[in-house]
């Protein structure tokens, strides 16, 4: 009995020693010379790797959560919710589920694959920058306000903090507070954003006065929270009501002005509280039962290689398989794919949710991506763009060369 105490004691130290690592470390190396995390100056590349503490390993849940609930909180603006209406690229299930996925792959390639340093180093991983150019050329299809450029750029910055704070086992340190906004503020200056905010605190006031002044009700905003919530509530079964808990989940993430704004219910209070209580129970248990994340969550592929089809062109491979559409995700082959074709006959399994070419499983290329229309235009602007931003020439196999020639 005093052995399996001891055991335990031993266990849950060690706990308490690794979870707080990585962070600590971090923390460590970029103060440990008496210098205040107020005066720090931190380059975009060592701001990335800061992030990529919460972001890939310590809390991939609360962030993701946080930049998921930042599409339904721009539609609160009515300028945006007008700009993605009259595209009607969010309106339309089919249009929705690639522009979904499409957007992510595109922002978490930016956050997570080695960003441009402009050192002109030859062999530097070109695939953030050639997702940064790829955002701007989208953009530029659009007529959207400096001003609401700065409103999304200061929720993907706030929000996932505050969840984390909320929900995750530890909130973000200020050092990863400073090193969100100063990642987050250089990929806006390379999106061509002006007036950006030179301080964290800067951005929360202007961010605030903001909200009061533009937030409010709007036809289109309505309209995009139904489809968009329709989307996500299809994958999701009625049985045992879970589409409805999941539903009220929606609605306790959103803060009251900008429900109000998207013309939507208050969640049920018991059905809030609960959702609250399982939260702080999981962060409870995270934060003093589980050893820390040894590999990183991903979102997109990080090595540096990528899948060769046929033609010998190279394209990415989707590393999470999504229900509400397996888009880029590789076919199932060996024993998963009788596994899959069992699921299949036991009526486990959509069949039209299956990896195939309906989903483009041969993969993707970051020029690419976007609305289906714009799938094979534009490639050179944001070949050039991304060479600008990378600080040399695109060369290897995420060329246009590479692309046109297969090599």
């Amino acid at each position: 009995m005093l052995s399996l105490i001891l055991a335990l004691f031993v266990y849950l130290a060690l706990v308490r020693i690794c979870r707080y690592h990585r962070v600590n470390k971090s923390t460590a190396r970029y103060t440990g010379y008496g210098i205040g995390i107020d005066k720090l100056e931190l380059t975009p590349g060592e701001a990335q790797q800061i992030v990529h503490d919460s972001l890939l390993y310590d809390a991939p849940l609360t962030m993701l959560l946080g930049f998921q609930i930042t599409l339904f909180k721009v539609f609160g603006i009515p300028t945006i919710a007008s700009t993605f209406y009259k595209s009607g690229h969010l309106m339309r299930e089919t249009d929705l589920n690639k522009r979904l996925v499409d957007t992510v792959t595109l922002m978490a390639t930016i956050l997570c694959n080695t960003y441009p340093s402009q050192a002109n180093i030859a062999d530097e991983d070109p695939r953030a920058a050639i997702a940064l150019a790829r955002v701007n050329w989208i953009h530029t299809r659009y007529k959207i306000k400096n001003e609401d450029y700065l409103f999304n750029l200061a929720l993907l910055i706030l929000e996932p903090i505050q969840l984390t704070e909320h929900f995750n086992w530890r909130p973000h340190s200020l050092l990863e507070k400073k090193a969100i906004f100063t990642l987050w503020t250089n990929i806006g200056e390379s999106m061509g954003i002006k007036n950006i905010w030179s301080t964290f605190e800067e951005m929360e006031q202007w961010t605030t006065s903001y909200r009061k002044e533009n937030i409010m009700a709007s036809e289109e905003a309505y309209k995009l929270s139904q489809a968009t919530i329709n989307h996500f509530l299809n994958g999701i079964p009625e049985l045992l009501g879970l589409r409805f808990v999941a539903y009220n989940f929606f609605l306790t993430l959103l803060d009251e002005q900008s429900r109000l704004a998207l013309q939507l219910p208050p969640p049920s209070p018991a059905i809030a509280f609960i959702i609250f209580i399982l939260f702080r129970a999981r962060a409870w248990i995270v934060r003093y039962l589980c050893l820390p994340r040894l590999s990183p969550s991903l979102w997109v592929p990080m090595d540096t290689g990528g899948t060769s089809t046929t033609t010998g062109i190279h394209r990415l491979q989707a590393v999470l398989l999504r229900s509400s559409g397996p888009y880029y995700y590789p076919e199932k082959t060996g024993i998963a794919l009788k596994i899959q074709s069992l699921l299949i006959m036991l009526g486990l399994q959509d069949p039209n949710k299956i990896p195939g070419k309906k989903w483009r499983s041969e993969g993707y290329r970051l020029e690419e991506l976007g609305p289906t229309q714009w799938e094979n235009v534009g490639h050179e602007k944001v070949m050039e763009a991304a060479s600008k931003i990378q600080g040399h020439p695109i060369t290897g196999i995420w060329s246009l060369l590479a692309q046109k020639k297969g090599i």
